[in-house]
């Protein structure tokens, strides 16, 4: 073999060496935690890869013990006790109350008339306000606030009603049941009636609504 050859002998075997060293080299240090794609591998391989931690996530929840606890329904607010009275201008108004100071909170009223009173000695006095009324009667020898009708429905009493609402909401709202077309409903000293008529649609509608004492009644 002439010195020629030898040398091409010699350099093919020492790119060989090279070569096989840049292969063994090429092989990634894998980290722990990290998820390595293969950018020659099929779509499918590659989705499968990659959901595959996710699938173990999901049925984490499923093993024995790791269940999530069931959220507690909040409790159920017990339903108010009836409470009857009516309400103007922020004043709370309720039979057998002083006449003389719910009068001076609500100021001027729009008319007074006087009756011969028959449940009760001497007069009946009346007072008109917007939407509503009030008799104040003299009872052991103080005036007081003896009954309060709503008279027409430009008012909403604090029970969510007014005149001319239909006989359908007021049971909604307060239930119960009718004597004669009257419903009664009593609360402490206070007794409510109120009166349903058929109106010109024939629909059963609120006619009257008037607080009264209760030992009246």
């Amino acid at each position: 073999m002439n010195t020629r050859m030898r040398i091409g002998a010699v350099l093919l075997a020492a790119l060989l060496l090279v070569l096989t060293g840049c292969g063994g080299s090429a092989q990634p240090t894998q980290k722990e935690g990290v998820v390595y794609l293969d950018p020659n591998a099929p779509a499918a391989a590659k989705t499968q890869s990659t959901a595959a931690p996710a699938s173990q996530a999901e049925a984490a929840p499923d093993q024995p013990g790791t269940e999530p606890p069931a959220a507690e329904e909040p409790a159920g607010e017990p339903a108010p006790a009836l409470d009857l009275y009516f309400e103007s201008q922020g004043v709370r108004l309720e039979p057998m109350m002083a006449a003389d100071k719910v009068l001076l909170a609500l100021g001027q009223p729009i008319g007074v008339f006087e009756a011969d009173s028959c449940a009760y000695i001497g007069k009946d006095v009346f007072y008109y306000y917007p939407g509503f009324e009030l008799t104040v009667n003299e009872v052991d020898g103080q005036n007081v606030v003896t009954a309060i009708a709503v008279v027409d429905d430009t008012v909403v009493t604090p029970q969510g009603l007014r005149i001319y609402d239909e006989e359908e909401k007021l049971l909604s709202i307060l239930g119960g049941t009718e004597e004669n077309g009257v419903y009664t409903y009593e609360s402490g000293k206070t007794i409510l009636l109120i009166q349903v008529r058929a109106a010109g649609d024939e629909v059963r509608r609120i006619a009257t609504m008037e607080y009264r004492a209760a030992e009246e009644g």
